[in-house]
């Protein structure tokens, strides 16, 4: 047993000793140089904004000085800051580019391996480069890649509960599964985009609200729903500047809407909006649109510039492709990597559950001796208590039959007297009706106001529920004609009603006649109890 102990307890030592990283992350503190913390808020507020191709000099140069600066630091949070401002610099060049995925994954590595993600400026980072990881992985056209990245912002967005960051990964993976889907995934990216823009505020979060807007209208344009997909591309571009990247991206997607639709001339002006863009990629989509619809409009000369800017354009996009090709693979392998660090720490987690079960199984083989001595002195104890309760039972059971006894005489008693109460109450019920006829005779001839008023409370006071009756079989009387009926029941004559309801006589006629076709002749006393 001893050595059963030894065992558990020296595996779960070397399993914790194993995990000990997970248990030193460190604590992220933004550098204290002001100047440093306002030029990495400006340039990640100008490309992670999305507004591409601001950059000048005066922010460019420094932030590098910043970044080797820090990447000879010690300072792994600033280390990790400057390789994901560097990145940015970079990426918002070339959105293929090598370099930047170099910097992005550098920093996502010293996050991983120094700080853990549910720290909020932690996972608000991790989130920012997951995301934009994602949209490099996007370009190549890697559906599994780019979801990979898109999921790990969005949990990491989640756990921190950074709004923006959450719906900007929700639009991200509508965009995703929209364009890269099997069949059947359709659902799931009007799911993504359904859900963020419930959350979505669009006062708080424009950017957010229009990027989830653009996402939605995708969607809608490929279920070939063109109406749907229209209106949320021009709300989509009223939440955003012509500055910003979106704006042009919205512009050349509704001119694909339009051009589907066979309105050229609509397609033709957004595509000149698309145009305008900084983005080379956009630029050359709304050149394609643009050389369709003037082909369809039959002005093929206006397509010439078009057509000489589109081989420009190739020409370049084979020499970036050519030169970002490890791009995709690096984004991989740090993938594979991270999965395999993840199934390592379940291993590791499974070792220590093992080691653990191992001590309480110790544990318990020490108590079962222990427990068997207790349960002979309680079986003990229980013969004892055994004995007291039966004789407890039974005094009790003498007492319970004495209480029954006099509970029973007491309701034979109690029965008793409510018969002599409800026998009395029906003699002065009974009284009441028989000198009801007599009662409503003087009240008609005491010539008294109210003597209508004062006949239906008598009535109701000697027959309560035949009113009640008569309204439920039939709900289409007048009240003047269920006062008829009861008055008709109690012999008065039609002059006599007359007088009573103020009316003429053959209007009281009238009534007695509409009374007997409603009723079908039926006389009062069927409602009597």
């Amino acid at each position: 047993m001893k050595r059963i102990l030894y065992i558990g307890l020296l595996i779960v030592v070397v399993m914790m000793g194993c995990n000990k990283r997970e248990c030193d992350f460190l604590s992220p503190i933004d550098s204290q140089d002001a100047e440093y913390t306002e030029l990495i808020d400006s340039v990640e507020a100008i490309y992670v904004g999305n507004k591409y191709y601001d950059f000048t000099d005066s922010l460019v140069s420094p932030a590098l000085a910043f970044y080797e600066k820090g990447d000879r630091s010690r300072d792994y949070w600033m280390q990790a800051r400057c390789h994901y401002l560097a990145g940015g610099l970079v990426f918002d060049k070339n959105h293929f580019s090598e370099e930047a995925t170099v910097h992005f994954l550098e920093a996502l590595k010293i996050l991983d391996s120094h700080f853990d993600a549910k720290q909020a400026p932690v996972g608000r980072l991790y989130s920012k480069i997951c995301y934009i990881l994602s949209r490099i992985a996007f370009n190549f056209s890697d559906k599994l890649c780019s979801t990979r990245f898109a999921r790990y912002g969005l949990d990491c967005a989640s756990v921190v509960g950074d709004t923006a960051w959450m719906l900007r990964s929700m639009a991200n993976l509508g965009l995703l599964y929209e364009r890269f889907g099997k069949a059947g995934e359709g659902d799931t990216a009007f799911f993504y985009c359904h859900k963020g823009l419930h959350l979505a505020n669009a006062d708080r979060f424009p950017y957010e609200t229009a990027l989830l807007e653009n996402s939605l209208a995708n969607c809608l344009r490929h279920s070939h729903e063109y109406d749907s997909a229209i209106f949320y591309f021009e709300h989509s571009f009223a939440l955003v500047d012509s500055s910003c990247l979106l704006f042009h991206r919205n512009a050349i997607e509704k001119a694909y809407v339009h051009y589907k639709a066979h309105d050229y001339a609509t397609a033709l002006a957004d595509s000149k909006v698309a145009y305008q863009s900084k983005d080379e990629n956009l630029k050359a989509q709304a050149a394609y649109c643009l050389v369709d619809c003037y082909e369809a409009l039959g002005d093929t000369l206006s397509t010439l510039p078009f057509y000489a800017f589109l081989k420009t354009s190739e020409e370049k996009d084979v020499v970036a492709s050519n030169h970002n090709a490890k791009a995709l693979p690096m984004l991989n392998a740090y993938l594979s990597d991270k999965q395999r660090l993840e199934h390592r720490a379940g291993i590791v987690w499974v070792a220590i559950i093992v080691g653990l079960l191992a001590l309480t199984a110790v544990v318990v083989l020490a108590k079962q001796k222990g427990r068997k001595m207790l349960k002979q002195q309680q079986a003990e104890a229980e013969r004892a208590l055994k004995a007291k309760d039966s004789q407890h039972e039974l005094e009790l059971k003498v007492k319970q039959d004495e209480a029954l006894r006099q509970l029973e005489a007491a309701r034979q008693s109690h029965e008793e007297e409510v018969k002599r109460l409800q026998a009395t109450v029906e003699q002065s019920s009974q009284h009441q009706r028989d000198m009801l006829p007599q009662r409503v005779k003087d009240i008609y001839s005491s010539k008294v106001e109210n003597r209508l008023e004062r006949i239906m409370a008598e009535f109701e006071a000697a027959y309560p529920n035949a009113l009640g009756r008569v309204a439920a079989a039939h709900p289409d009387l007048t009240p003047t004609e269920r006062r008829i009926f009861v008055l008709s029941h109690l012999q008065f004559r039609a002059k006599e009603m007359a007088d009573l309801l103020g009316l003429s006589e053959n209007t009281v006629n009238q009534y007695r006649y509409n009374l007997r076709k409603k009723t079908e002749n039926t006389s009062f006393s069927a409602f009597l109890d």
